[in-house]
């Protein structure tokens, strides 16, 4: 990976972790969930997005920010991915999860698409993304669901 590249890199996570943090602010206090070690100190907060369709297929972005002192992992922001599409013949399930972590003193994007759920994410199948445009598409997802849980509060404020 060239210099030029980690950069770019850097600058993305940077902007994730700073879009996260900015959607969870924005949200009312009773819908944000605060995220503690088992037995231990809280460790962050998490907002979820749910954009499940009017057929009742989910479509749900789950985002955490966390204190990379105290996070397991030295993680600083997570997205987790739960959709459904209908197939042919079945309702197909795709869970996806992508964490920023800090790693030698650099942010370091990582990916997990093994994962069936929330319950069955394993540390071991984790792998890193050295992939600007990848870290980019991350970056416009996040964006995306910002803008759609902002208009989802604008409609229910205007009731």
């Amino acid at each position: 990976m060239t210099e030029n590249s980690d950069q770019q890199l850097q600058s993305f996570c940077e902007k994730i972790i700073t879009k996260v943090a900015e959607s969870i602010d924005k949200e009312p206090d009773e819908a944000k969930l605060t995220l503690r070690v088992p037995g231990g100190p809280e460790i962050g907060q998490q907002i979820r997005v749910d954009a499940t369709d009017a057929q009742g297929l989910k479509n749900i972005c789950v985002l955490s920010i966390l204190n990379v002192n105290l996070s397991p992992a030295s993680e600083v922001a997570r997205i987790e991915n739960e959709r459904e599409r209908q197939g042919k013949f079945s309702v197909q399930a795709v869970y996806s999860v992508q964490s920023i972590r800090r790693q030698a003193g650099r942010l370091v994007l990582l990916e997990n698409f093994i994962a069936e759920g929330p319950a069955t994410v394993r540390e071991e199948d984790f792998r890193v993304i050295s992939s600007e445009q990848y870290a980019k598409s991350v970056l416009q997802s996040v964006e995306d669901w910002a803008r759609y849980r902002a208009w989802q509060l604008q409609e229910l404020n205007a009731q």
